[in-house]
């Protein structure tokens, strides 16, 4: 039976993707780089920023080490995050509402800061549909590892077999599956040309997910 279902947050709960961009291409005018395209940030979604600005340093030879770069980019998207105004991805109130209705546990799992986590929920005023969050601050292997989801089934007292990820981005999905569980993904084209292929089922609206939806993957996973 389905036990629980697990949210990842850049990308499926939120557009933040292209506010990341934003705010990375600032930095790294700093030094000198004129042209950051999207597809440069695109291939670390869903990963630390830790990971992006290590990769970065060693592409662009930044004069600066990932754990100073990492500080300077979270403050300047968490300040973004606090002016911008926006709003969570269409559909996804619908979708809580239908999966809180059914009783079943929901939890985040996000390779995004603690901080950054709380500061999201608490702006789209929707902290009290999860039993709470993991971050990547909270294991020592984040995504493409499944160490983050394993935690969240932990934390949630379920099955890992009896849990569905909501992923928008490869690494993401390599995650879910790693933790032998069932993936939905999130085709969010805000989060660059992801390839969602290894999820079990791909949609393009949150309005696409039901009950009967995620029930099933778990049936199906059992007769295997």
């Amino acid at each position: 039976m389905l036990e629980a279902v697990i949210f990842d947050m850049d990308g499926v709960i939120m557009d933040s993707e292209p506010i990341h961009h934003e705010t990375e291409f600032e930095i790294l005018k700093r030094f000198g780089v004129t042209d950051y395209p999207f597809s440069e940030h695109a291939q670390y979604v869903g990963m630390r920023t830790w990971d992006l600005w290590t990769g970065h340093i060693a592409k662009y030879g930044l004069n600066a080490t990932a754990e100073e770069l990492t500080i300077e980019g979270d403050e300047a998207y968490i300040t973004a995050l606090k002016e911008k105004d926006f709003g969570p991805i269409e559909g996804l109130i619908e979708l809580l509402d239908r999966i809180k209705a059914n009783g079943t546990k929901m939890i985040v799992a996000s390779s995004a800061s603690r901080e950054n986590i709380k500061l999201v929920l608490d702006k789209f005023a929707i902290t009290h549909y999860f039993e709470g969050y993991v971050s990547s601050q909270d294991v020592k292997k984040t995504k493409p590892n499944p160490d983050i989801f394993l935690l969240a089934a932990k934390t949630l007292g379920v099955n890992p077999n009896n849990c569905v990820v909501i992923e928008d981005a490869k690494h993401g999905v390599q995650a879910a599956i790693s933790a032998d569980m069932k993936c939905i993904g999130y085709r969010n084209l805000n989060s660059g040309n992801q390839d969602l292929s290894k999820a079990h089922l791909i949609v393009e609206s949150h309005h696409d997910i039901d009950l009967k939806m995620l029930d099933e993957l778990i049936i199906d996973a059992l007769k295997h």
